[in-house]
């Protein structure tokens, strides 16, 4: 039979499509003569997946995302499906289809996160999915509280020099910059202060090493005969407490005896026994001395108007005369104070 022009031309496009329609499938990775595993998972955000994005497990592509397409119920989920290109490939049922950043680029790619349950997943299976957050995301996130504290530095920053500049502006501190002009005047003298004590420090260098040389002499003697300090320390402080105990004793024993005989002393004055009690407590002998004095002064002045009626003998190399002299008449008056003194001890008991 003879075909016609018109047939061979059908034929010969129906070849064309069907391998255009096979090259495209094998340029995205799709072998549609292997035996296929097809799978779906939901998502609320495929992070910029899209089809023919590959399908990893442990490292190794062994699929690529086939189809993606809004869920049915229209809430705005989207569901992927992805096909496996090995049959024998197990997958359990709580394994997660996971989408991660492939590259540096934000290249996506879904990687088999295989679960551990008994049961396996069959062919057309909805498995659970999930985006792992990729290195932008992640950078958004750390760099999110840093962009908030810097905006409230900013803010911060703002309203102190807002803050300064009202207070410099106000008329209360004009004299800043003489304080500020006062301060460093001080610290031109502290750091003058500081060459001088350093150039005091470089002359007397020496003088200071030979001191510092002599205190550590001395404390390494100190050091050295620290047994024997401290012993001497001890015998001194027992010596010490030696004589206090002794000296303590004997002197509180000496001061309650002499306190006693004052005590007793005291009683016999005010009771008026012996001579120091009747002289405290009898005013007779004043009385007494009152007018023997009083009498004495009678007499001296009677012998010194008429000397004549007591002495009748001339001194040695004097005539007789009407008055003593005043040397004889105050050792006379001493005579009489003897006699007077006689006179007392006798009446004393």
């Amino acid at each position: 039979m003879k075909l016609s022009r018109e047939f061979l031309i059908g034929v010969v496009v129906v070849v064309a499509i069907a391998l255009l329609y096979l090259g495209i499938n094998y340029l995205k990775g799709v072998n549609l003569f292997a035996k296929q595993q097809k799978f779906y998972a939901i998502y609320d955000n495929v992070a910029g997946l899209v089809p023919s994005n590959a399908v990893v497990l442990n490292g190794f592509k062994v699929g690529i995302v086939s189809e993606m397409r809004m869920h049915p119920s229209g809430d705005g989920r989207l569901v992927v499906e992805i096909l496996l290109d090995n049959d024998d490939l197990t997958i359990p049922a709580d394994t997660r289809l996971e989408i991660y950043d492939a590259d540096l680029f934000g290249g996506k790619a879904i990687k088999l996160q295989l679960g551990d349950s008994s049961v396996m997943a069959v062919h057309k299976d909805t498995l659970s999915g999930s985006v792992d957050p990729g290195l932008t995301d992640i950078i958004k996130k750390e760099l999110e509280p840093l962009k908030q504290k810097t905006s409230e530095l900013f803010l911060g920053l703002d309203s102190v020099l807002t803050n300064l500049n009202a207070v410099f502006k106000s008329s209360s501190t004009k004299g800043i910059p003489d304080m500020f002009r006062s301060l460093q005047g001080t610290l031109e003298n502290l750091e003058n202060s500081s060459a001088s004590l350093d150039n005091l420090l470089a002359t007397n260098n020496q003088r200071i090493t030979d001191i510092l040389a002599n205190v550590e002499s001395i404390s390494s003697n100190l050091k050295g005969n620290n047994a024997s300090l401290t012993r001497a320390v001890t015998n001194f402080s027992s010596l010490s407490d030696t004589l206090a105990r002794l000296q303590l004793a004997s002197t509180m024993l000496k001061v309650d005896k002499a306190i006693g005989e004052f005590s007793t002393t005291m009683e016999k004055i005010n009771q008026g026994t012996g001579t120091l009690g009747q002289l405290i407590s009898n005013d007779s002998l004043h009385h007494e001395l009152v007018s023997a004095s009083h009498s004495l002064d009678l007499l001296l002045d009677d012998m010194r108007v008429h000397p004549k009626r007591y002495v009748q003998v001339s001194l040695i190399g004097r005539r007789d005369s009407e008055r003593f002299s005043k040397s004889q008449l105050e050792q006379m008056r001493d005579e009489i104070n003897e006699l007077l003194k006689e006179r007392e001890k006798e009446k004393a008991p």
